[in-house]
């Protein structure tokens, strides 16, 4: 499943673009990470380095760490692990939400943590949103993204990758249907634009003309 398109854009309340995406192959198997770091010192640095250790980490795995999505998921949690420990002490104040996707044939497995969702597109163009942002009014984990949009707490995260809280990553299994379409993308994406500006900005790969005071990030694929 080879990436379609992408595209980020800077939020007009930002300095710089604190959104970071990556993806790798190896043996069979794919990897794509979405990270958003958030508006704390060093945030950026954070989401950057999470996401080229994780490229790193499964750029660089042997065959047979890969052989099966078990495996993978093995990997890509203990490299996660590994990036919670070693990395988040450099940035103390920093957190990021993120989410990683990885395929091999038929199936697919998601990891997040934070506010990056990952959503599905089907044949009639429709968007369903797969995973639950992890922030303030969705604590039980049942609220629509819509929903979710127009809440003054959405930007209060309740898991993320942060040195000052545990890190409980979700997991989720998931079918790769025939003409089957993904979408990771950053809340900047899914809370900021409406869903005609969402299927225009996927349909043209730019999100020239839709700004917003977030950062905006997506990926498509295939």
């Amino acid at each position: 499943m080879n990436l379609h398109s992408s595209a980020t854009r800077q939020g007009t309340g930002r300095t710089e673009n604190r959104d970071v995406t990556g993806s790798a192959y190896n043996s069979g198997t794919y990897l794509y990470v979405i990270a958003d770091g958030t508006s704390r010192p060093d945030s950026n640095k954070l989401a950057t380095a999470l996401t080229c250790g994780l490229l790193k980490s499964f750029s660089n795995a042997r065959p047979s760490s890969l052989s099966c999505l078990d495996t993978a998921l093995e990997l890509t949690l203990s490299s996660l692990s590994a990036i919670r420990s070693t990395l988040c002490p450099e940035y103390p104040f920093a957190s990021a939400s993120y989410l990683v996707l990885l395929v091999l044939g038929d199936t697919a497995i998601s990891i997040h943590a934070g506010d990056c969702c990952l959503g599905l597109i089907d044949k009639e163009k429709n968007l369903k949103w797969l995973t639950a942002p992890h922030c303030g009014p969705n604590w039980k984990g049942n609220l629509s993204h819509a929903f979710i949009a127009n809440s003054p707490a959405r930007k209060t995260l309740l898991n993320c990758m942060s040195h000052r809280r545990p890190h409980e990553p979700q997991v989720q299994s998931l079918r790769v249907l025939p003409d089957t379409r993904w979408i990771l993308a950053t809340d900047g994406f899914w809370a900021e634009l409406s869903p005609t500006h969402q299927f225009k900005a996927i349909e043209n790969s730019s999100l020239e003309g839709y700004p917003g005071e977030d950062d905006c990030t997506f990926m498509l694929l295939p």
